[in-house]
């Protein structure tokens, strides 16, 4: 009888087995110590993000151009014939004075007229052409989708034109492809030449023109400041009589104004140290608070002589004049420097038990603006809420140009060393963001 060979047992051995027995327990430990760690850590996250942030000075003033009344009308309808903002050559039409409605409902009436006339015209001259048909469906197609585009931009004065050329167009096709013979139109163009003939002969004396004596862009609002407000002026104007200047309303009844040249004016008060940033000849960004969704880069034109502390600024600028001219009274900014960087929430400033035992930053900006920052974070940690806060009062207090003892420069240590700043307007800013930033912060 043979005996068989029975295979040897591969389970884990018992060592194999303790081992692995080892590393679960020290894998669960860890799990457990950092769940246990979590909730009790005296830390919280929280989410920081870009952010911008602009230096600037903000000032009230008035858009200053050179402009020409247009006289009023005495009596009748006036029918303004220009968009705001429309370039007009000299001897061009401004508008059209009627007698009364009446008058001015005829000259639609000729205008309807004159326009069925110029169609059938067309029409009668491509009759022939086995190809005119499908040039005019062409045209009806772009003049749909540049009407389209008018609506979604919101461009309406030149969606009335849009309108206006498709209705034509669709006006043509029907008399191109309409069967009609020769004759038959030859006959609706006479019928239409003769009511032409007898509305003209009763607007014969019932309508005038007002027209541009040069060449400008018109201007359907006249504020009363036409006259006040002028690039001569600016030349002597001193800072309190900007501030009592005042429209004339003798001068609202005119039809409207034209504005010549290229240039424009922005005129505003400042004060004295704020003013001091500033040179003439040099260029500044520019935002206006309301109706110009852009930045402008303006010259600056003149500084008037220090008046009760003030000075007047005049900037200049040859861009965008047909979009400023329904602008006069505007409140606008005057950008320094821009800056960007992290934006970190309150939270990030470790507080316990009223002692700030943690304070850091990340950030661009310029180099005052960073030194101003690191200096702060140094100074305050380690020190109770009521201290940070006296200390950012003391520097705060110190770039304004204040008057300190010598216990506070002590108190300020490091920071006291830009003090001189004060002395520097375009960068008293700078310096006081991230003070100004901490002062916020504590007070919540």
């Amino acid at each position: 009888m043979s005996n068989s060979i029975k295979p040897p047992k591969t389970g884990p051995s018992a060592a194999t087995t303790l081992i692995l027995a080892l590393l679960s327990i020290m894998v669960l430990c860890y799990v457990l110590f950092r769940v246990f760690s979590g909730l009790n850590a005296p830390y919280e996250l929280s989410s920081a993000y870009t952010y911008e942030a602009d230096d600037e000075t903000t000032v009230s003033g008035y858009v200053v151009r050179e402009e020409s009344l247009l006289p009023s009308q005495n009596g009748g309808v006036l029918d303004i014939t220009l968009a705001e903002g429309e370039r007009v050559a000299a001897g061009g039409r401004v508008a059209t004075v009627y007698t009364d409605s009446a008058a001015m409902e005829t000259e639609g009436q000729l205008d309807t007229l004159r326009a069925q006339l110029d169609q059938l015209t067309y029409a009668m001259g491509e009759s022939e052409s086995p190809t005119a048909v499908v040039k005019l469906d062409s045209s009806i197609q772009s003049a749909i989708f540049a009407m389209q585009k008018n609506l979604h931009t919101r461009q309406y004065t030149a969606l009335e034109g849009s309108v206006s050329e498709l209705r034509s167009l669709v006006i043509r096709r029907d008399y191109s492809s309409g069967g009609e013979s020769t004759a038959e139109l030859e006959a609706q163009a006479e019928s239409l030449r003769a009511q032409i003939k007898t509305l003209e002969a009763q607007q014969q004396h019932s309508a005038r023109a007002v027209t541009a004596p040069s060449a400008g862009l018109f201007s359907a609002v006249v504020d009363g400041y036409e006259a006040v407000l002028t690039p001569a002026a600016l030349e002597t104007m001193t800072p309190s009589q900007l501030s009592a200047v005042a429209p004339d309303p003798a001068l609202t009844s005119n039809v409207g104004k034209l504005i010549y040249g290229s240039i424009w004016y922005y005129a505003a008060n400042m004060s004295e140290k704020d003013a001091a940033s500033y040179k003439v000849g040099h260029t500044v960004q520019l935002r206006f608070v309301k109706e110009l969704d852009r930045d402008l880069t303006m010259t600056i034109e003149r500084i008037s002589d220090t008046e009760n502390g003030r000075k007047l600024v005049v900037f200049s600028s040859d861009e965008y004049l047909p979009e400023v001219t329904l602008l006069r009274r505007q409140s606008a900014s005057l950008i320094h420097e821009s800056y960007s960087g992290i934006r970190v929430p309150t939270e990030a400033l470790r507080v316990e038990d009223g002692v700030v035992e943690e304070a850091a930053f990340t950030g661009h900006g310029c180099a005052i603006s960073q030194a101003s920052a690191d200096i702060m974070a140094e100074l305050i940690t380690g020190e109770s809420v009521e201290k940070a806060k006296r200390l950012s009062a003391l520097f705060l207090a110190m770039i304004r140009g204040e008057e300190l003892s010598e216990d506070d420069f002590d108190d300020l240590d490091e920071a006291a060393q830009l003090k001189d700043i004060s002395h520097m307007p375009a960068r008293v800013k700078c310096a006081e963001l991230a003070w100004r930033t901490l002062d916020g912060m504590l007070s919540e």
